[in-house]
């Protein structure tokens, strides 16, 4: 992963954590001032707006990481520390998703609270799986730049699977395709040499 995947997804992560977090105590745990008002905090409809805003980050980011981090791991033969708790962090982080855009969409009252209580517990499974996924695989393992090698044999079709995942990571940016070749052939009048 490289440095900008590893920033914006810790500080997606941290802002979506802290937004979601703040708003499902101000609209479950704080007493209602007002028996007619859903609102329970004068700052709860900017922080649900601001939740909304951070998360299509957090997205952004798992789309980035998940070709050669999530996928490009999970099909290498050789174990890693903090594979167990990455795998387990996909499944959660998939829910929250999929949750929190029909959260959005829905309105069916009871259909909307039941994907607001799935958003909100996929969600916080997510963020403690992460947050041990951070813990048992510490960083440093690979360049700085994100362009590593796959490791371990080169031969078998993993090898192969990793080498088609990783095409469009050979220069420091990140993401970029392989260079074509400039050479133009010459006609040859319809033979081969």
């Amino acid at each position: 992963m490289s440095p900008f995947e590893r920033i914006l997804l810790h500080a997606s992560a941290v802002a979506a954590a802290a937004t979601g977090g703040v708003y499902i105590w101000m609209k479950w745990f704080l007493p209602a001032t007002d028996p007619f008002s859903v609102v329970h905090h004068p700052w709860q409809p900017h922080v649900l707006s601001w939740h909304v805003l951070v998360a299509p980050f957090l997205v952004f980011a798992l789309g980035l990481i998940t070709r050669e981090h999530i996928i490009g791991r999970f099909l290498e033969d050789r174990p890693r520390r903090g594979r167990a708790t990455g795998v387990l962090a996909v499944l959660p982080a998939a829910a929250m998703i999929v949750t929190g855009y029909l959260t959005q969409v829905l309105t069916d009252p009871a259909a909307r609270k039941a994907m607001g209580i799935a958003h909100a517990a996929s969600g916080a499974l997510f963020m403690l799986l992460f947050l041990a996924h951070l813990v048992a695989a510490p960083p440093g393992r690979r360049a700085a730049n994100g362009a590593g090698a796959a490791r371990g044999p080169a031969g078998g079709a993993t090898g192969i699977a990793l080498a088609l995942l990783r095409l469009d990571r050979l220069g420091r940016r990140g993401i970029e395709s392989p260079p074509r070749s400039r050479t133009a052939r010459a006609p040859t009048g319809g033979r081969r040499p």
